[in-house]
């Protein structure tokens, strides 16, 4: 019998927390999927649709150069605010809200094709207000992957990286109107290290393992060279 139909591996057992046998499964995430910082890859161990166990690596830039302006972000006020606006609008992908969405990747799109500063700052602060008074996002996000001053000191994270998931989502937002505006983003430019993301994503499910890593602004690595980090 073929234990792998298709290609796709089936679980094995493996003990809960509570004791019980329960199905493992096995699932790699990255380094290309929708709504997904490209060149992360996530492999997952899985206990039903709970996250027991992860570890990542990284498919990275053949550049030394590009990886390293990818890492610490040395790029213009556009490509900056452009970039927070993608990660902005791939959360809210995944939260649901389709439409705020959308907004998110026309801003984006206005500041990486056109030449116009003054319509996308406006556009830019409209969606801030309205993410930030939404209830509804403020119900579904509520306490997803929070995390404290003692959180971020333990896994070297950002300052940026304080609060939960739609505290980070407003980061976003907030860094990015700040380049527009042509002042220095709060908080230190250093990006989240990628052997942190297991042990954020253990413990929660799926679906909002995927929410966690959207929240963490995370820039693209690209290339055809993998990098491990358990």
């Amino acid at each position: 019998m073929d234990m792998a139909p298709g290609g796709i591996p089936l679980a094995s057992g493996g003990e809960d927390r509570d004791g019980l046998e329960m199905d493992l499964l096995h699932l790699r995430l990255g380094p290309v999927l929708a709504y997904w910082p490209a060149g992360l890859v996530l492999r997952c161990t899985l206990q039903g649709d709970v996250v027991v166990d992860a570890e990542t690596s990284l498919v990275a830039a053949d550049n030394p150069t590009a990886e390293a302006e990818l890492r610490h972000g040395s790029e213009d006020a556009r490509r900056f605010a452009a970039r927070r606006c993608d990660n902005a609008a791939s959360l809210l992908r995944l939260a649901g809200w389709d439409d705020a969405a959308s907004r998110a990747r026309r801003i984006r799109d206005a500041l990486l094709f056109t030449d116009d500063f003054d319509g996308p700052a406006g556009e830019l602060h409209r969606l801030r207000r309205m993410v930030g008074r939404s209830w509804w996002l403020r119900w579904s996000l509520r306490s997803i992957g929070p995390l404290d001053a003692h959180d971020l000191a333990r896994r070297g994270l950002p300052a940026t990286m304080t609060g939960d998931v739609r505290d980070r989502l407003l980061g976003m937002l907030d860094r990015a109107a700040h380049r527009i505006a042509g002042q220095q983003p709060p908080g230190p430019s250093r990006r989240v290290p990628v052997d942190a993301i297991p042990d954020l994503v253990r413990g929660w499910d799926l679906a909002t393992a995927r929410l966690i890593v959207a929240s963490l602004d995370l820039d693209p690595l690209a290339g055809d060279r993998e990098v491990s980090h358990a």
